[in-house]
């Protein structure tokens, strides 16, 4: 079974801005061959693997199957084994608490990677809205964060065994 996972407002104008900041960026550095044209190449070349990276990995929605809970992306989806969970839960903001980022993507095409939170400790995240939160705790004490368009739907899917 698959459930969608939308992108929130924020995570639309952060993608939109980034977007328009690279075209600047790139226009500004092609239109500008005087002096050493070729060192602002490599910030163009960073920005644009930043931009399809993060396009590429980013949450399109969930699939449920009888083995995995599956996290669809544009490529390599990922796995979550369901013999493997312990418990999937709604969150809420409050049970959440404020997420700080280790290692991720804040809003580029969702949120993506290593967050961390006083109230939850370390997680990774495939979320691509800041509400309906769903929380996989794994055998390994791993914590997965999704972010379904339908909560109760998905958490029923998935905890039918």
């Amino acid at each position: 079974m698959f459930y969608k996972a939308s992108l929130d407002t924020l995570s639309k104008i952060v993608t939109a801005a980034t977007a328009l900041f690279f075209l600047f960026f790139a226009i500004m550095a092609f239109t500008s061959w005087t002096g050493m044209p070729y060192i602002l190449l490599l910030p163009c070349a960073i920005l644009l693997a930043t931009v399809f990276g993060t396009y590429l990995y980013s949450p399109q929605g969930y699939e449920i199957t009888l083995d995995s809970i599956q996290i669809v992306r544009k490529i390599n989806k990922f796995h979550i084994q369901r013999n493997n969970i312990l418990s999937i839960t709604p969150l809420s903001a409050d049970e959440l608490g404020r997420a700080w980022r280790t290692f991720g993507n804040g809003g580029m095409f969702g949120y993506t990677g290593w967050f961390r939170s006083a109230n939850q400790g370390s997680m990774r995240w495939f979320v691509s809205q800041r509400k309906n939160y769903v929380c996989i705790l794994t055998t390994d004490h791993k914590k997965y964060i999704l972010s379904p368009d339908d909560v109760e739907g998905f958490i029923k899917a998935a905890t039918q065994w």
